[in-house]
């Protein structure tokens, strides 16, 4: 088995870095190689099988996975309407998910998706930016001091989360919070 190089993913940039992509040894169900890489998350589909760790990044990114198995890869549902319908199609049928407490959730900026950096860390969240803040206290209807409560408890790996995107346009950082 040779490991080829990822392909490219413009709203998910480092899938092994996030946890959602792994070296592996396993043949992809759809283009029947073992190119190295398989996808660790399921996909998202309606009454089939679990199709984690059996779908190779590559067909992933062509669209080749999303058509042979009509099934998603990155829920897009909750993006507003500003977003065009080919990054809308870009994100959920070419880009790998990622896994959180209460279901992914993408954010936007700029009218596109922004890309999805991982899990923050204390010092990114401890270091977050005046607008930063005020954009997830907008997006959540809240207040500064709901920010500070939530970052207080925060602890990688714990019960809340940081999820951190990154605005492709402005590089604006803006944090979706997910909890247990």
């Amino acid at each position: 088995m040779t490991l080829h190089h990822l392909p490219s993913f413009r709203y998910h940039p480092d899938p092994v870095a996030t946890g959602n992509v792994a070296p592996s040894t396993a043949t992809c169900r759809v283009c029947q190689q073992a190119r190295g890489y398989v996808y660790l998350r399921d996909a998202i589909h309606a009454g089939r099988g679990d199709y984690s760790e059996q779908i190779c990044p590559w067909c992933i990114a062509d669209g080749s996975a999303a058509s042979a198995l009509n099934v998603a890869f990155a829920c897009c549902l909750d993006l507003n309407g500003s977003v065009p319908d080919i990054a809308l199609e870009e994100l959920s049928l070419r880009t790998p998910g990622y896994v959180s407490f209460q279901g992914e959730t993408w954010l936007a900026h700029c009218n596109d998706v922004c890309r999805f950096l991982g899990d923050a860390t204390l010092a990114q969240v401890a270091q977050a930016s005046a607008a930063s803040i005020a954009a997830w206290c907008a997006a959540n209807d809240a207040d500064e001091a709901v920010w500070r409560d939530l970052a207080s408890d925060y602890a990688p790996g714990a019960d809340i989360g940081f999820h951190t995107f990154e605005c492709l346009h402005c590089g604006l950082i803006q944090f979706h919070i997910d909890s247990a």
